[in-house]
């Protein structure tokens, strides 16, 4: 009979999250991979764990017993693992690892490391939010940079604030009228420019846009989801819509006389964090944050 912690853990996030497909956008895996492991577990043990005979999602006494025996095994080995990744809490190098847009804080990031470890190397790479979480529980690399609603339901990751974002809307200014107001009806005509991304909460910062706008009386004719905040920019700059932007992220001069934000919008903090897996990292980014 052979045993793999994965497939345990499989089983754990089906009856937690009851569901297969909840347990996979979970473990950021396909609907069938869970559904497979779930079958050759059951085929292993040679017991039913899920009854697949009704339409309601129900757990097999078999199941259940199983559940509570799995979980403090599962935690004990969390537990053991993160003991041994203290045993060696030095690093020669750092790979950070940021989402699209978050250079900016990455950037920061990096330079506290050098400050504060001036023998530490670090590695600085773009990263796309459906594969950053398996590459960086894979151990691909170490640390990622990103929102923190992105990971609020995933569980043995570690997070560490590092900045804050202020979003605001950006805009043309040929939507701004001489008195300094919106012209509501141009906007109406026009699109909402989004970043590309998904988050595991929804209290996320493009949610919020999207309700103020509505409390504002603001309406837009679509909403279109971009790669980069450059390219959000460029549209606002062409004058085809308005977008999310923080305002960390200087703008280039020669746009000055092109684009403004939003006025009277209301300010939205946004946390952004380094995301890692080994809890010694913590120890580094804590010495380095702390002296800023």
């Amino acid at each position: 009979m052979k045993y793999s912690l994965l497939t345990y853990k499989y089983f754990i996030d089906v009856v937690e999250t009851q569901g297969f497909t909840p347990a996979a956008k979970r473990n950021f895996v396909s609907q069938t991979a869970i559904s497979n492991a779930i079958k050759n577990l059951e085929k292993d043990l040679g017991v039913q764990l899920i009854d697949r005979s009704t339409s309601h999602f129900k757990v097999t006494l078999a199941g259940i017993n199983l559940y509570h025996c799995a979980v403090p095994i599962l935690n004990k080995y969390y537990e053991f693992s993160e003991k041994i990744s203290q045993l060696n809490n030095s690093f020669q190098t750092i790979r950070i690892h940021y989402l699209h847009a978050f250079n900016y804080w990455a950037v920061q990031l990096a330079q506290s490391l050098a400050k504060s470890n001036p023998s530490l190397q670090l590695q600085l790479d773009t990263e796309n939010f459906a594969t950053s979480i398996p590459k960086l529980d894979a151990g691909d690399y170490d640390v990622l940079i990103g929102f923190s609603t992105a990971v609020s339901k995933i569980k043995n990751i570690h997070v560490r604030k590092v900045g804050t974002a202020n979003f605001g809307i950006l805009l043309n200014q040929k939507a701004i009228d001489q008195k300094g107001r919106l012209k509501k009806e141009v906007i109406k005509k026009q699109p909402l420019f989004l970043q590309k991304w998904t988050a595991t909460d929804n209290n996320d910062v493009q949610t919020k846009i999207k309700n103020i706008l509505e409390k504002m009386n603001i309406s837009y004719d679509q909403i279109i989801y971009l790669d980069s905040f450059d390219a959000a920019l460029s549209n606002v700059v062409l004058n085809y819509g308005m977008a999310i932007y923080p305002e960390e992220l200087p703008l280039p001069k020669i746009y000055d006389k092109y684009v403004t934000f939003l006025p009277n919008l209301p300010k939205l903090k946004y946390d952004v964090v380094a995301i890692y897996k080994n809890p010694a990292i913590f120890n580094i980014l804590d010495r380095s944050l702390a002296k800023k």
